[in-house]
């Protein structure tokens, strides 16, 4: 099971209305918990009847023989609810703790590998940072510790007494596999607190601990696999958490390098656009009189018959179309049928704006002039290279401007 905390990816199935269901997410609401809008993905209840059917067959059973078959499932039953319960008493840890720090809380929602809290902004401090991501797992030590000093309190020879021990003993293990270092487990998060605090550069601390995540995530299925192909089926449940943690900490990796890119605008990562192209030219026209075509220019910046920017394309979309077509289709039809609504952006636009609307608009933004005139496009090749020499720039001359062209 994992943990998980996130500032940037706006999860709009956070429903307050209790009961409600997002037909798109399989998202259930359960209210608002002290304010906080708290949800449940369907796939918790494989989560829940996993466990139930552990500890019903084989834990309970092994630790306690000789009791009614009904007995086991009913208390089997019981500890999985109460242990998806207890996971909400961490994803709320970090909830409470990020509220004391001045972090605004979207939502809880949980789900077949965990729980995952949705937070309003970042820390203030990387103090903050590291108290928000230490506190789910302290909480799960203590309901660890209160569940064992529970089941010797009720006798550890009775049921409960054992479901209470097999709640302890997890509740420890989830406390301590969420700090293994890589996000986007909890101490990845320390992980970048304390990188945060020795270098002050919170982007370049974020990326490092998605680095160690995916270096955790690929050991994880390495381990989940090989237990598999020992004959252990709970091999697979591993690499499960491990893609899990793979695919969390390559989005770390991109949200921190958008945040690398606050300080920059539109004008600093843009290719310059050496050549414009009509529009309303067709591909064929486009192959035989475009000049410029090979020089390395990978997108092409499109005007109207008044010189405005329409759009733009890649060399890779032109390249695409099949020669038997290029007669008959414009490039303003290509522009439309590949990315829809052009991007266009002035050239003083913070550059983590451009990120944000590159991906629904094919890829590739337009930069303009005041008369609307394309003077260059960005790319995503283009972002990352505007970072990379961002970061490298910031390393060498701390405060310096940076201009990435």
């Amino acid at each position: 099971m994992t943990s998980s905390s996130t500032t940037h990816a706006v999860d709009p199935t956070l429903k307050p209305d209790r009961g409600r269901r997002d037909p798109v997410r399989g998202v259930f609401s359960l209210g608002r918990w002290g304010g906080i809008p708290v949800a449940a993905h369907w796939t918790g209840l494989f989560t829940l009847v996993l466990f139930a059917e552990i500890l019903a067959t084989s834990v309970l059973p092994s630790a306690r023989p000789g009791s009614a078959t009904i007995g086991y499932w009913l208390v089997g039953l019981v500890t999985a609810a109460v242990f998806l319960f207890t996971l909400l008493v961490h994803e709320f840890a970090h909830a409470l703790t990020a509220r004391r720090n001045g972090v605004g809380v979207k939502g809880i929602t949980l789900w077949m590998l965990g729980g995952v809290t949705e937070f309003d902004g970042d820390a203030p401090s990387p103090r903050a940072d590291g108290l928000m991501a230490g506190a789910g797992p302290a909480a799960s030590l203590g309901v660890g510790a209160l569940s064992a000093l529970l089941g010797w309190w009720v006798g550890t020879s009775t049921l409960i007494g054992a479901a209470l021990g097999w709640l302890g003993l997890i509740s420890v293990l989830l406390a301590v596999f969420n700090l293994l270092p890589g996000a986007p487990l909890d101490g990845g998060r320390i992980l970048r607190a304390v990188l945060w605090a020795r270098s002050g550069d919170r982007a370049r601390a974020e990326e490092s601990a998605g680095r160690a995540g995916r270096v955790v995530g690929f050991v994880l299925v390495g381990l989940g696999l090989l237990e598999f192909s020992l004959g252990a089926v709970a091999g697979l449940w591993l690499a499960l958490i491990g893609w899990f943690v793979i695919n969390g900490a390559t989005v770390e990796r991109r949200h921190a390098a958008v945040a690398g890119l606050a300080s920059l605008r539109a004008v600093d990562a843009m290719t310059p656009a050496a050549d414009v192209v009509p529009d309303w030219w067709t591909l064929e026209q486009f192959f035989t009189r475009a000049t410029g075509r090979g020089d390395g220019q990978d997108t092409l910046a499109l005007v109207d018959f008044g010189g405005a920017a329409t759009g733009a394309l890649s060399i890779r979309d032109v390249d695409r179309v099949p020669v038997l077509q290029r007669d008959d289709t414009r490039l303003h039809d290509l522009v439309r049928a590949r990315h829809g609504a052009p991007l266009l952006v002035a050239r003083d636009t913070a550059l983590v704006a451009v990120a944000a609307g590159l991906r629904a608009c094919g890829g590739i933004a337009v930069v303009i002039d005041d008369d609307r005139h394309p003077i260059g496009t960005i790319s995503s090749s283009d972002l990352a290279r505007a970072a990379r020499t961002h970061a490298d720039r910031t390393d060498a001359t701390p405060g310096t401007p940076v201009t990435a062209q």
